[in-house]
């Protein structure tokens, strides 16, 4: 099962993972409420929005540059979040769910840095507005993220004291000007 993350060209970081159907149950697999996900899906996930690209998508989208697959996101149906979660969507969401997390398991490392913060460490591409990419080594913690933009190529071998001394070197990423989403701040807006 493949993962990448990514930033779009407006500042949202993407995480996208495929959901096949040899990870779903038999039963679940035939199931009328899968409906046109039986045979699979791409799930495209950033902190406040989910879509689904059903199969069949492109076998090579983990190889896709920057652009492409941030024409896939653009193509994926956003998912509504329900009131009324019913059992079958309750399964669907907790097989996209332990899919997820499988991906995640071999692209990223976690560590707990000398004053006690727990990171998380993973590849980052980057799709800045002139539509170039940029792949960093992304470090997070909560709401605090800073990116490294040269690293070793060992570094999922590295231990605590490894990822700490990366961690010195890493940069917060780019800043969206103002009158750029999202705003966090009333300076940040436009003025009338």
């Amino acid at each position: 099962m493949a993962s990448r993350e990514f930033t779009d060209r407006d500042g949202t970081v993407w995480r996208v993972w495929d959901v096949r159907p040899s990870s779903l149950h038999p039963i679940t697999r035939g199931e009328d409420f899968m409906g046109d996900f039986a045979d699979g899906w791409l799930t495209f996930e950033s902190p406040t929005e989910r879509r689904r690209l059903p199969a069949p998508y492109p076998a090579n989208w983990t190889s896709f540059d920057l652009p492409k697959l941030d024409a896939l996101c653009r193509a994926a149906k956003p998912v509504s979040p329900k009131k009324n979660r019913t059992p079958s969507g309750e399964q669907l969401a907790l097989t996209e769910d332990t899919a997820a997390r499988a991906a995640r398991a071999d692209d990223e490392r976690t560590f707990t840095s000398p004053g006690g913060r727990a990171w998380c460490v993973r590849l980052h591409e980057c799709l800045r507005k002139d539509g170039s990419a940029e792949m960093v080594l992304r470090f997070s913690s909560g709401d605090l993220v800073v990116d490294l933009k040269d690293w070793p190529s060992d570094w999922k071998a590295y231990d605590r004291d490894g990822f700490a001394l990366l961690l010195l070197d890493a940069e917060p990423p780019r800043r969206l000007g103002p009158g750029e989403r999202p705003q966090r701040r009333r300076e940040d807006r436009p003025r009338e």
